[in-house]
């Protein structure tokens, strides 16, 4: 096996301990759309793929088979600006709810919000009581495997007029945390479509692309629709990592290995 492909397995493997650290959260739904009316507006949260704190909520907004769109604010993004206009300043993650004009810092104040508003009678996240302190403790061990991936932004300046890719996720997905690391790092703005086990909106997937996989980008910027997460990884880097004069960036890149299905 040559040098990428081993550096290919080591990022999967390190990526799938940090799903067994977390010990499948963001996994499995508690309450789908199926069972809930579907929020009018898109819920929107700015994080970045490297926090222990955003992870949280993203595993309760994907056990609560809720989607929404990422503002990616990982350390030297110019849309940092854009979050301090917003809430005050510069602190990740926060939540902007359009439809109960709700805007909230401090995961534990977001993840109580959207079970309170969006959970129903189920509740999302851990089984069994487990108190704040040791849940921050253990995301940060899994931000930790990953060795400060989607922690920095690789762009330096914001992108005008690009229009919201849309990724087909499960929070707990070691392929999709490969992806998300690179939007963070890319600063690509994206709607999170999530499909948990148990959400009806798996069928959608299937129908769209022909299976149930993830993760599955879908590009509306050049029609491009992909599975398999080194794939993807390697689109993003061609067309949206290296600055070019259309405004995107382009550059080649190639895939190693192969996303496994869900």
């Amino acid at each position: 096996m040559g040098e990428m492909g081993d550096m290919g397995v080591t990022n999967n493997v390190f990526s799938f301990a940090a799903s067994l650290v977390r010990l499948g959260r963001g996994a499995f739904s508690r309450v789908t759309e199926g069972r809930r009316a579907e929020p009018a507006e898109v819920l929107e949260l700015y994080d970045f793929e490297g926090c222990p704190y955003c992870r949280k909520v993203r595993e309760v907004l994907t056990e609560l088979d809720l989607d929404y769109r990422a503002h990616p604010v990982a350390h030297g993004s110019p849309r940092r600006e854009e979050l301090v206009r917003l809430g005050g300043k510069m602190q990740a993650p926060y939540l902007v709810d359009k439809n109960t004009n709700t805007r909230l810092y401090e995961s534990d104040d977001i993840i109580a919000y959207l079970n309170e508003r969006y959970g129903g009678a189920r509740r999302a996240g851990w089984w069994l009581p487990v108190p704040s302190l040791l849940d921050n403790v253990n995301s940060a061990i899994a931000s930790a495997l990953r060795l400060g991936r989607g922690s920095r932004c690789r762009t330096e300046s914001p992108r005008e007029g690009l229009k919201p890719l849309m990724l087909y996720n499960m929070e707990g997905s070691p392929f999709c945390r490969k992806v998300r690391e690179t939007l963070s790092e890319l600063d690509v703005p994206h709607l999170v479509r999530n499909v948990p086990k148990g959400s009806p909106k798996r069928a959608e997937l299937e129908q769209r692309g022909g299976k149930v996989q993830v993760p599955y980008l879908v590009d509306p910027n050049t029609g491009r629709e992909m599975y398999e997460s080194d794939d993807i990884v390697a689109y993003l880097e061609a067309e949206y990592g290296a600055r070019s004069q259309d405004g995107r960036g382009r550059r080649h890149a190639r895939s190693d290995v192969a996303a496994a299905a869900v």
